[in-house]
């Protein structure tokens, strides 16, 4: 859910840059096909941003942990892997999914609305659609899909203004635009420009309707009168094109508006510029650091969620591997498994015989949560009531020396100073 948070973002971020172009050097020219086209294409590119939100989400910064090796040091290393998330991404995923179901409860309640009036109203079949007659007269006449709803009072009066400006509606297929808009309002539903951009396209629809209507021969000024007697009435703006859109005063300014000539088109290039300077913004280091946080992030806010690193980590997760004396120093090398994405580890401390050795030098290689951890003493050849104890995670952890050092396969090794540890004599 992180990483769908977080290319909704990003895909937020250049549809809300290209679609301020579109408002600033297109929206008002008459070229009602062309900037339809170019809508559908702005939700396009915009969502073209999704692999590369995943790019961003595939490259989290992190330290790898390193071996380090501090000689004549007491206190020695700190091996650090991806730090834990900070809480306020896992706190935007949540309001993220919360969003996202509230807009799509209420579009499931629209489309149940929607298609209520349709089974419950008397049908018509006619050539490519069927007409909808409702006796609910509060609704004004829309369409969806292949069906065009109208009242009793619309069907009983001349309605074939209004049907010609809904059979533009399913013929363009318009509620397929309406479709798309819906679901990236859906996923960008805290991003104004998602519902800018559909309250545009569904205007767009209405001026090629409008002018259908006109075209096909209705006079215009009577036209506009029925516009104007249908400005009343309920509609479903999310999925179906009424035929009382809102905004009228432009819709009637426009069927009065000269066709825009081809040469505007060009203004299209304007979006260049502009995507490229929304794909600056995304690669600016501090908003791909944003995204690396959110797309990591998880939906837990219990310590359940918390990494074993951090909570769960003790001696049960280390075991003593090799026991090496070589006359000058003491090195022994313990294993780590399921350790989760946090280790850090200092303060080496070898006690035997009631004498106290500190850690000279302290190595520590970790990958996919598990830890290969060598801490070198001081020579010391007792080994009589013996415990070795580090501080992992901030917390004092004992391993368990005395149980490797008692196993028979196991004990005290002698081997001269050119010995490895990878060749040491073991003696039975």
């Amino acid at each position: 859910m992180g990483v769908l948070l977080s290319y909704s973002i990003v895909s937020g971020l250049i549809m809300l840059a290209l679609y301020l172009t579109f408002r600033l050097c297109m929206a008002n020219d008459k070229q009602y096909s062309f900037n339809r086209c170019v809508l559908m294409l702005i939700y396009f590119v915009s969502f073209m941003a999704i692999p590369l939100a995943l790019h961003i989400a595939s490259h989290v910064p992190s330290v790898v942990p390193t071996a380090m090796v501090l000689e004549n040091v007491e206190v020695t290393v700190e091996d650090i892997a991806t730090p834990l998330k900070p809480i306020w991404g896992t706190i935007l995923i949540w309001i993220f999914m919360v969003g996202m179901t509230v807009v799509t409860v209420k579009t499931i309640i629209t489309w149940a609305r929607l298609t209520k009036v349709i089974r419950l109203s008397e049908k018509f079949k006619r050539d490519g659609h069927t007409l909808v007659v409702t006796d609910n007269e509060r609704y004004t006449p829309f369409s969806w899909m292949r069906y065009v709803v109208v009242s009793r009072s619309d069907y009983n009066n001349d309605c074939s203004a209004i049907e010609t400006h809904e059979l533009k509606h399913i013929n363009s297929l318009h509620w397929v635009d309406l479709l798309i808009a819906q679901c990236v309002c859906i996923i960008n539903w805290f991003n104004p420009a998602a519902w800018f951009m559909r309250d545009e396209l569904m205007l767009i629809h209405e001026y090629q309707a409008d002018m259908a209507v006109i075209s096909s021969g209705h006079d215009a000024h009577a036209y506009q009168m029925l516009l104007i007697k249908k400005a009343v009435g309920a509609r479903f703006p999310s999925l179906a094109n009424s035929l009382n859109h809102s905004k009228l005063k432009k819709r009637i300014t426009m069927m009065h508006k000269e066709k825009s000539g081809a040469g505007r088109k060009f203004k299209a290039l304007a979006f260049v510029p502009m995507l490229a300077l929304a794909l600056g913004v995304v690669s600016v280091p501090s908003v791909s650091a944003a995204m690396s946080t959110i797309s990591g992030s998880n939906v837990s806010l219990s310590k359940g969620s918390e990494s074993p690193a951090q909570s769960k980590i003790g001696s049960q997760n280390f075991k003593v591997k090799r026991f090496n004396n070589n006359g000058n120093e003491t090195t022994i090398v313990i294993k780590g498994e399921n350790l989760g994405n946090t280790l850090t580890v200092s303060g080496g401390t070898f006690i035997t015989m009631g004498k106290t050795y500190h850690a000279k030098a302290l190595n520590c290689d970790m990958t996919d949560g598990s830890a290969i951890i060598t801490a070198v003493f001081p020579f010391t050849n007792e080994y009589e009531n013996s415990s070795l104890t580090f501080n992992i995670n901030g917390e004092e952890v004992t391993l368990d020396i005395e149980g490797f050092l008692n196993n028979p396969k196991a004990i005290a090794l002698e081997v001269d100073g050119n010995d490895t540890l990878d060749n040491v004599k073991v003696i039975a």
